[in-house]
């Protein structure tokens, strides 16, 4: 079984993957629904960055093979780092 480093995802990547993942049980949070989750994003937006951003994504998950894709789910949360503006949003959210 492989290590995969979850460094092969950004910041923001992770951020999604996590955000993706709330709620689910990991078992359902399958590479497959991911994807598919992704594409509907960029169905919908417009934005140049989050499209690049969503492209990227899902480029990096199909590229994983099923064990590393176990190895991500089996550490979510994946660590991240907010800056204070995020914070602060986030804070305003909850």
């Amino acid at each position: 079984m492989s290590k995969i480093d979850i460094n092969i995802f950004d910041n923001d990547e992770r951020i999604i993957i996590n955000e993706s993942s709330v709620g689910m049980r990991l078992v359902d949070f399958t590479r497959e629904s991911f994807i598919k989750s992704l594409s509907i994003t960029l169905n919908i937006t417009e934005d140049k960055m989050i499209i690049e951003l969503t492209e990227r994504l899902i480029t990096k998950v199909m590229r994983l093979g099923d064990s590393e894709w176990v190895e991500i789910i089996n550490k979510l949360p994946l660590p991240v780092a907010y800056d204070s503006a995020t914070l602060k949003l986030l804070e305003e959210a909850a």
